[in-house]
């Protein structure tokens, strides 16, 4: 899919309309008592229709991927911060593993094989828009959190889950889509292979960019400022110069860099907290910025034909799939039935499902690929259908079930 040409008038207009909106949604939610990302989604999607040029891969053209990978890899640094600084039992991070990595498959298989008879994508891409759709992330997990208020057993075991399942994800699907590409049908070992190939270097490149980080931060002294951009620097370098060597490597790279941080601040004598409040509001309007202009992308014609057969995929993925998954994860965990129930009512998919699917799927069109066409709106309507089943009815499921903060 080639970027339209826009004039110079028409890009001012998209990248003010696209703040303008993200910055509405996220200022009007908190009046509704809803998560913004109830808004964000279809906000952009109108905003799509009624100015084409309105979206993020219209304005930055080829630029789009790369940059949309630096904003998500920020993102998840900062989830690697607020995971490290959280007060978890080693019991409540073991379940939140156990989602990741007993979850994370089951979800995959199961979406694929529901993506390719239901809806009929061909077996490669339904197995490609099974991995993106695996991952959740503290993106929407976070938010939806902040409003819901479970205890914080539960809240630390979400936000674990879906801060590491985000990037884990994301390297899946790139390793999928490669082979796609090529047009190869590798074996299960050279895939595995490449999936620890590219932890491996995500693991090399954010213990160099924490060194980096460090040289830099010794360099600048106590300066909050300069600090803050030192730090936000090494970021950025660690995780271009992982993507470089692997696809995607570099949100795992960041997500390892926010978790360092945390150690590595007190060896600087800093407060880790100071530069938080920066972070956080990078990443909001990160967020808006990103649903909104992503979900600009979904043509409404490619909807009409899928809305059908991907509102059952959609339903067998949160009334079934989920749950089991909830079920199987938190066995001998210690949880209580409703405990359990609430985890099994959790699973929204958040940016980096939404970005990633933008990302390979314009290259997978560009190539012709049978079925490409259906992948964005397939995955954009299952993003926005659990954001909006989870956002508007996870907090009475949580009341329901005496699992609030305010309930205890």
């Amino acid at each position: 899919m080639t970027p339209p040409v826009l004039s110079d008038q028409q890009v001012i207009l998209g990248i003010t309309l696209i703040f303008a909106v993200a910055t509405a949604c996220q200022a009007i939610a908190p009046r509704l008592r809803i998560p913004s990302l109830v808004l964000l989604l279809p906000a952009g999607f109108v905003l799509g229709i009624l100015v084409p040029g309105a979206n993020a891969f219209g304005i930055l053209g080829p630029a789009f991927g790369p940059i949309v990978d630096i904003v998500v890899a920020i993102i998840l640094f900062q989830g690697g911060m607020e995971l490290s600084m959280r007060n978890m039992s080693t019991s409540d991070g073991n379940t939140g593993l156990r989602l990741v990595w007993i979850g994370g498959p089951i979800t995959w298989a199961a979406a694929t094989v529901l993506i390719a008879l239901i809806i009929g994508l061909p077996f490669e891409i339904a197995l490609l828009a099974g991995a993106i759709l695996s991952v959740s992330g503290p993106t929407v997990v976070n938010p939806l959190l902040d409003v819901v208020r479970p205890h914080k057993r539960l809240r630390n075991v979400l936000i674990e889950e879906g801060t590491v399942l985000d990037p884990l994800g994301a390297l899946v699907a790139v390793i999928v889509f490669q082979a796609i590409k090529a047009g190869t049908t590798d074996s299960v070992g050279d895939d595995i292979g490449r999936f620890f190939l590219g932890l491996l270097v995500a693991i090399v490149f954010a213990a160099l960019g924490l060194v980096v980080t460090y040289l830099g931060e010794m360099l600048v002294g106590r300066t909050l400022m300069l600090g803050t951009q030192v730090l936000l620097g090494g970021v950025i370098l660690a995780t271009g110069l992982a993507n470089l060597v692997t696809d995607n490597a570099g949100l795992l790279t960041a997500l390892l860099m926010g978790i360092g941080a945390t150690h590595l601040a007190p060896r600087l004598g800093r407060d880790i907290t100071t530069v938080r409040p920066f972070f956080d509001t990078i990443v909001s309007i990160a967020i808006g910025v990103l649903f909104v202009g992503i979900s600009a992308l979904v043509p409404a014609s490619a909807l009409v034909p899928l809305i059908l057969p991907t509102l059952a995929v959609l339903a067998v993925l949160v009334l079934v799939v989920r749950p089991a998954v909830a079920f199987i994860a938190t066995i001998g965990r210690g949880f209580t039935w409703r405990e359990r129930l609430f985890i099994g009512w959790m699973a929204p998919r958040g940016i980096v499902a939404a970005a990633t699917a933008a990302s390979v799927a314009t290259t997978l069109i560009a190539l012709k690929v049978p079925g490409a066409g259906d992948l964005l709106p397939v995955a954009f309507m299952i993003i926005a259908g659990t954001v909006l089943i989870y956002g508007l009815t996870a907090t009475p499921v949580a009341k329901l079930l005496g699992v609030r903060d305010d309930d205890t």
